[in-house]
């Protein structure tokens, strides 16, 4: 008798349950591929604007395919390889660049809080076997994750396109990868991080000597990445600018707002960049494992946030910004380390109630089951006891959305205040004409007017066409105005916008737009 084929739902859990094996076989590509299905729904449904340096990147990326554009990347922030590599490519897709630019972005922010959840449940199960109870690996991920969500600025970065998302999404990959022996995607993932973040230089340098020592044949591909990094970041700023160290001199420019002591006053930003129980249950998690475990594993990443640490703290004595962001890499590790610290620290609790419960007279029987009820109930209460921390963070998380919405709305007509103003033509009628406008939206006045930076400006220095909208957080402040410019004509309004053409009495030039 011929045995009956399956049946068709039969067959679909089969098919179900291959695609779910050969996903587990390959994280990485995986949660590379739900990431970019999840931001390219976001960029359907939320509001999609690049912030001011993002903006300046989409215009260097046209730049270098657009005939009637010289390549310049000075006049704006400071320069970085990896998003300058994407939006190049971009920017063959014409008006497409900024959302997809956005959608990588926010690619790199979706990985980053996975692998925050991945190596939050895998370190907390390290080297412990069956002693791990179910509900450890789940809730050391979820404060991970969460933790990743709840550092500063976190959606306003998803939002607006910045690079620190997928600087974080690179960096706790690369981690994850090692950990996983895939080591060649490993360094190439520092690689890239080390194309966002200066920072990363010598923990890249010092993984390739010892990628080198495990494999020597990888010496090809060790040699092009130490190469690629000083390649990305002194040379397209030597070819543009004639200055090899342009994104040194830029950061150092920038006002940093330390104070009177930098030193107390970064490591200040250093602490609070993610929420306390993050931070103080990172701390938990190292000494346990120290007094407890050794587990060389959580030892070295609490090492390495600490590198992070002294080389942030000391870049900024030695003249740099020392802001929040530039430490985000090792508050994502004791974001992780958090998550480990809260399970182990409900674990510990539990299996001393166990012990104690073992030791009583008769109750030996119920030690392990009060002590898996009484660890469950800990780690419920360290969660609960951390929200009150959370609060301001979770509210400036919920105002991220109607922010960016209000940005979507102000650089439409930012848009139709270029069409009043008679676009490219009218306003730039000679190659030396100028215009200047609101600090905060320079670049994406750049992007709109379709020329380079150096021919926006945020001050108006010399005669040319100004821009001025509200001043508020979206926008920034208007320009200055050279106070050699007194004649003032409006040319157009859109919405909140107003179009100047400024000049100067008694010297006409037919070069000042409109």
């Amino acid at each position: 008798m011929a045995v009956a084929s399956s049946s068709p739902t039969a067959r679909r859990h089969e098919r179900l349950g291959g695609w779910v094996e050969r996903a587990g076989r390959m994280p990485f590509l995986t949660s590379i591929v739900i990431s970019i299905l999840l931001a390219l729904l976001s960029a359907a449904v939320l509001p999609t604007v690049p912030s001011y340096d993002p903006w300046s990147w989409i215009v260097w990326g046209r730049e270098v395919f657009d005939p009637h554009l010289s390549f310049f990347v000075g006049g704006g922030p400071s320069w970085k390889p990896l998003p300058f590599g994407f939006t190049t490519v971009y920017g063959l897709f014409g008006h497409l660049a900024p959302t997809l630019w956005v959608i990588t972005a926010r690619v790199g922010g979706i990985l980053a809080v996975i692998a925050a959840y991945r190596l939050g449940s895998l370190l907390v199960r390290n080297g412990r076997g069956d002693e791990v109870q179910s509900w450890e690996p789940i809730v050391a991920g979820l404060f991970a994750a969460a933790g990743i969500l709840l550092t500063q600025d976190w959606f306003y970065y998803m939002f607006r396109g910045t690079s620190e998302p997928m600087l974080v999404g690179l960096s706790l990959w690369a981690i994850d990868r090692h950990l996983a022996g895939r080591h060649v995607l490993a360094f190439i993932l520092m690689v890239g991080a080390s194309l966002i973040r200066p920072e990363w230089w010598p923990f890249v340098f010092l993984y390739g000597i010892w990628l080198f020592r495990h494999n020597p044949r990888l010496w090809p591909m060790i040699i092009v990445g130490w190469l690629l990094i000083p390649f990305g970041w002194f040379v397209p700023p030597w070819v543009s600018t004639g200055q090899p160290l342009l994104a040194a001199t830029h950061a150092k420019a920038y006002n940093g707002h330390l104070g009177s002591d930098p030193f107390v006053e970064v490591m200040r930003r250093a602490a609070d960049l993610q929420v306390i129980p993050s931070l103080v249950f990172a701390v938990v998690a190292l000494v346990i494992t120290w007094f407890k475990e050794r587990d060389r594993v959580i030892l070295g990443l609490g090492a390495v946030a600490a590198a992070w640490w002294v080389l942030v703290v000391g870049m900024t004595l030695d003249g740099y910004p020392g802001l929040e962001r530039f430490f985000l890499p090792a508050a994502a590790v004791i974001c992780v380390l958090g998550g480990v610290g809260v399970a182990r620290a409900a674990r510990l609790v539990g299996d001393w109630v166990g012990a104690r419960a073992a030791g009583g007279a008769g109750d030996g029987a119920g030690g392990p089951s009060r002590a898996l009820w009484v660890a469950g109930g800990v780690a419920l209460l360290l969660v609960l006891v951390s929200i009150p921390f959370t609060i301001s963070r979770v509210n400036t998380a919920r105002a991220a959305e109607p922010t960016a919405a209000r940005a979507v709305t102000r650089l439409n007509q930012l848009s139709d205040a270029v069409a009043a103003a008679g676009y490219h033509q009218r306003v730039y009628p000679c190659h030396s004409s100028f215009a200047a406008v609101n600090h905060g939206v320079q670049t994406a006045l750049a992007w709109k007017l379709h020329v380079s930076l150096e021919r926006v400006g945020t001050s108006m220095r010399h005669q040319g066409v100004m821009f001025v909208g509200p001043w508020d957080s979206i926008d920034g402040g208007p320009p200055d105005v050279n106070p050699l410019l007194t004649s003032k004509q409006l040319i157009a309004r859109a919405g909140p916008w107003s179009i100047y053409k400024m000049t100067q009495p008694g010297h006409d030039n037919p070069c000042v737009g409109r």
